[in-house]
């Protein structure tokens, strides 16, 4: 048998064989890879069925299901003079997507605003994820105003982040609003709880977080707390930050938690300056850290997590993302950043 012989273009392929990989494929946006390919392998391919978890009604609004995904180009054009070939190649870009739940449509987001994008790249051409490599990071929820006769990704402008927390058969809904208020509810049920502190006053709180199976905030004065799920109490998990104690009292603060190598860290953004803190769970102190090595964070309206920067696209090591600027640990200085978007070749021709 010569070369040629032994050679099989997928074209050869019988149709069995497809509709048996097709009915493999696990997750939406594979699906939707897989049936954009041809008018074949969309007929042997049903669309994935819309399920519950994307849109959950929750008193008079829903929560919206998003994910967080990283792309990387599967083109192999190395050519040094086509920058957008060589640089998405052999890195990744990050984008952030709500499906619709009455259809397979997928939009994007904003990664630090959650706002739908409608510049007018993505108005005019057609989202083609054919030529990535797609893997999901992140689930999330968002609280949207609900709309019975059709759909639309309208985030509650005065909750900032939701969390979902599933407890002896209990679903609970933890909400944290622009007023630094954590309430608290069950999914189906209109009573809410309004968590306190010891003296019964409303506790103000920056941050919360999901951390190995508990949930967590952080207060303005850079303290962690774990809230027993049961009692709704809170419960001291570190020292008070003496360093965010005094530099508070000065400047306007912002308080973020981030999960990164097991561990959390609270990030301080100030009028001027960015500080970060690791909690060392051994000794139970605060440590005051200047270097993440060649870790960065991201800070989202709903979301923060850590980034290895040498595997994205335009990433600077040992920085702080927010809010479309990027805060430097080494030299102390911000400057106005854009990486997370757009990808250049994410996007082609809707007439091609």
């Amino acid at each position: 048998m010569n070369k040629k012989e032994e050679e099989c273009s997928i074209s050869t392929l019988p149709e069995e064989l497809w509709a048996v990989i097709g009915q493999k494929l696990n997750t939406t946006i594979h699906v939707i890879q897989f049936r954009s390919t041809c008018s074949l392998w969309r007929s042997l391919v049903p669309l994935p069925p819309s399920s519950p978890n994307l849109c959950i009604p929750h008193h008079l609004c829903s929560l919206l299901q998003t994910k967080i995904y990283r792309i990387q180009s599967l083109s192999h054009d190395h050519n040094p003079s086509t920058s957008t070939s060589s640089s998405c190649s052999n890195k990744w870009w990050l984008i952030k997507v709500f499906q619709d739940p009455n259809s397979s449509k997928l939009y994007l987001l904003d990664l630090f605003t959650n706002e739908r994008l409608t510049i007018e790249e993505t108005m005019e051409n057609s989202l083609n994820l054919m030529n990535f490599r797609v893997e999901e990071l992140f689930e999330l929820y968002t609280l949207c105003l609900k709309v019975e006769t059709d759909f639309s990704f309208e985030p509650s402008s005065y909750v900032c982040k939701v969390i979902l927390f599933s407890v002896e058969d209990r679903c609970m809904v933890f909400e944290l609003d622009c007023d630094e208020i954590l309430t608290v509810s069950d999914i189906g049920k209109n009573k809410t709880t309004v968590l306190k502190d010891d003296g019964e006053e409303n506790k103000y709180l920056d941050d919360i977080i999901l951390y190995k199976g508990q949930v967590y905030v952080v207060d303005k004065m850079g303290t962690l707390f774990w809230i027993n799920a049961s009692s709704l109490k809170l419960v001291q998990f570190s020292p008070i930050n003496l360093w965010c104690e005094e530099n508070i009292q000065k400047w306007d603060s912002d308080i973020n938690i981030v999960e990164y190598d097991g561990n959390l860290y609270v990030v301080v953004l100030y009028n001027v300056f960015v500080e970060v803190f690791k909690l060392d769970q051994e000794w139970g102190k605060w440590l005051n850290v200047k270097d993440l090595g060649d870790v960065s964070f991201v800070l989202g309206t709903d979301s923060n997590f850590a980034l290895l920067a040498k595997d994205y696209y335009g990433c600077e090591r040992n920085c702080i993302y927010y809010s479309y600027f990027c805060f430097s640990l080494e030299n102390s200085m911000s400057k106005p950043c854009n990486i997370f978007w757009p990808c250049p070749t994410l996007f082609h021709p809707k007439n091609k």
